[in-house]
């Protein structure tokens, strides 16, 4: 079994690259980086039983996804509305969303505290670093519980040609699989995706134990990163392609 892993990071247009890919890719299934409770009405969306909009409305009645629905949507449109073109080239598509419920649920609480903690510390110029470093220790652990669970359903579901996609995470994904006996192959959507402030500081500390100065320097950096640029962007694509921009202009 071939498994093709897309990598990108939670941008539209990296979503609307991983949608064009996809109809160019040969493949008989599809993983998806949604909760898995969204099966029913994915298979539901590509069999044109429901339109896009009543689909985006039993999520939101029901309640399927944690974080405000309008924001992950945001994401994941380009991708969802790919999905029935997709399948009408490949008529055979199997359809399968991966991502862990439970994991799914805490993670938005996490999300909300961290933004709690991004306030106070704009408010007050004060960095916590121990209450930083605890809700992000605690998101770090819950990812790699879920991981387990969501290579089982890979694992379990995959068939001859396999596509999945993943957030940034695609290499942790990648070595689990390939672990099961899996032929993988990484793909990342953004060859130069520079990771954000917050995307650098979990990603170090999930693989060292970081001195407090640097864990306090990257918090800074990620709390001038919202304030200068998310709240004065419409979007998260347009806040990250500023801030890029504006690094870049620095640099000349």
């Amino acid at each position: 079994m071939a498994i093709e892993i897309l990598a990108a990071p939670n941008l539209r247009t990296s979503y609307m690259k991983i949608a064009e890919r996809l109809i160019e890719l040969d493949y008989d299934s599809l993983f998806l980086n949604f909760p898995e409770n969204l099966d029913p009405l994915i298979r539901d969306l590509v069999k044109n039983r429901l339109s896009y909009r009543a689909f985006i409305e039993e999520i939101r009645k029901r309640k399927l996804v944690p974080e405000q629905i309008d924001g992950w949507r945001y994401t994941a449109e380009p991708l969802l509305k790919s999905l029935v073109e997709a399948k009408l080239h490949k008529s055979g598509l199997q359809l399968y969303c991966y991502r862990d419920v439970n994991h799914n649920m805490i993670s938005a609480s996490i999300a909300g505290k961290i933004a709690l903690l991004t306030f106070r510390a704009n408010m007050t110029s004060r960095i916590s670093v121990e209450d930083w470093k605890e809700i992000l220790n605690r998101g770090i652990g819950l990812e790699r519980e879920a991981l387990k669970r969501e290579v089982d359903s890979v694992d379990e579901k995959a068939s001859h040609e396999c596509s999945c996609v993943s957030g940034l995470g695609g290499e942790n994904l990648e070595r689990c699989v390939t672990e099961r006996g899996h032929s993988v192959t990484l793909t990342s959507i953004e060859e130069f995706y520079h990771p954000t402030p917050l995307e650098i500081l979990e990603e170090r500390m999930a693989k060292e134990d970081m001195p407090d100065e640097e864990v306090e320097k990257l918090i800074g950096e990620h709390l001038e990163y919202v304030r200068d640029y998310i709240l004065k962007s419409k979007n998260r694509d347009q806040a990250y392609y500023q801030n890029i921009l504006q690094k870049l202009m620095l640099r000349n």
